[in-house]
């Protein structure tokens, strides 16, 4: 039986935080061990390019790894620990959907493309709903699985270059681009251009913010000294992490039509009395734990030129931030899709 979605906002305007304030209720029951996620401590020139030895030349900094191809362009690492994240956000979006992997309403789709795949899994998940579709993902970095079904295929690329597909596609999906793009405008025409009449693209992202609907949020300065200075770093790198709320009248102005947004409350830990949302805390409590980390060294080291300790020192402050149930802080996660109109001359 198919998991029943949370409750969302349907908005086809920008979303506002306000349509969810005051809707989750906190659990003030003494915290335990068994609530959280933790059990005992823990310490903290536009073209396709072939997977190829130079590709997989990674970069090292801070510990982490990086990708080669188009190097420095991206602020996320691509090591194991990135790609398990990734893959844990993927169960969150299909924990907030109810299992569906989108919310356009396509049918039948035979072509599609997954931007910035990641670890391929939203693809591999996609093309095993639809073996009737050609599914083809591209990313940075060559981190997919080499058995994956026959109907998906990887490249290494850069969606943002001018993209040369000589086939158009009939679905286009970006996921957690938040932050990754440095002109959603140029974005949404592409993908316009690069759609059949009458075809859909979707962008899902968590939005890099938090709320609070009481006075609990005092308790996140470290968290909100953190995220200042996230935005203030990624702003300089000239990837805007606070866009979403724009991408709607974006696809419009690209020529999209039907342009959706739904929006979904995503608590930080198991604050909220509603077990689905305690449940999507306890996961989203982890992916915050690394997610931090993956956001943080590369725009605070390189862009803000933060000595790592200080980094380091900062992420702990935020962890305890994450765990603590007292502090009612939550985010919001963004759906917005469009359709390119059927009568549309190519």
């Amino acid at each position: 039986m198919e998991a029943s979605p949370l409750p969302t906002v349907l908005v086809p305007e920008n979303p506002q935080p306000s349509n969810l304030q005051g809707n989750i209720e906190a659990d003030d029951r003494n915290s335990s061990d068994s609530d959280s996620a933790f059990h005992g401590s823990i310490g903290d020139e536009s073209y396709t390019s072939s997977i190829s030895t130079s590709v997989r030349n990674y970069k090292y900094e801070n510990g982490r790894r990086y990708h080669a191809f188009r190097e420095g362009q991206h602020v996320l690492p691509n090591d194991e620990n990135e790609q398990a994240r990734m893959d844990l956000a993927h169960h969150i979006y299909l924990m907030l959907t109810g299992g569906k992997l989108y919310l356009s309403p396509i049918h039948d789709p035979q072509r599609v493309l997954d931007l910035g795949t990641g670890t391929g899994i939203w693809a591999i998940d996609f093309a095993d709903e639809h073996p009737n579709a050609s599914v083809l993902g591209n990313d940075l970095s060559p981190i997919q699985p080499s058995w994956v079904p026959p109907n998906l295929c990887f490249e290494v690329d850069d969606y943002e270059s001018e993209w040369a597909y000589s086939t158009k596609f009939d679905f286009i999906h970006g996921r957690e681009m938040e932050g990754m793009v440095q002109d959603f405008d140029r974005l949404f025409t592409q993908c316009y251009k690069n759609l059949k009449p009458g075809g859909w693209a979707e962008f899902q992202t968590i939005e890099l913010n938090c709320f609070c609907d009481d006075d609990s949020r005092q308790k996140a300065a470290a968290w909100v000294r953190w995220s200042e200075n996230l935005h203030r770093a990624a702003r300089t790198f000239g990837k805007n992490m606070r866009t979403v709320r724009t991408w709607s009248d974006k696809m419009r102005n690209a020529g999209f039509q039907n342009v959706q947004g739904v929006v979904f409350p995503l608590p930080f830990n198991t604050w909220p009395k509603d077990p689905k949302l305690k449940e999507l805390g306890r996961y989203q409590q982890l992916h915050m734990f690394e997610g931090v980390t993956s956001y943080s060294l590369r725009l605070y080291t390189n862009v803000l030129k933060w000595p790592k300790e200080e980094v380091e020192a900062l992420l702990g402050e935020v962890r305890k931030i994450l765990k603590d149930r007292s502090c009612h802080i939550y985010t919001l996660v963004h759906f917005v899709y469009g359709q390119k109109p059927s009568e549309q001359e190519d």
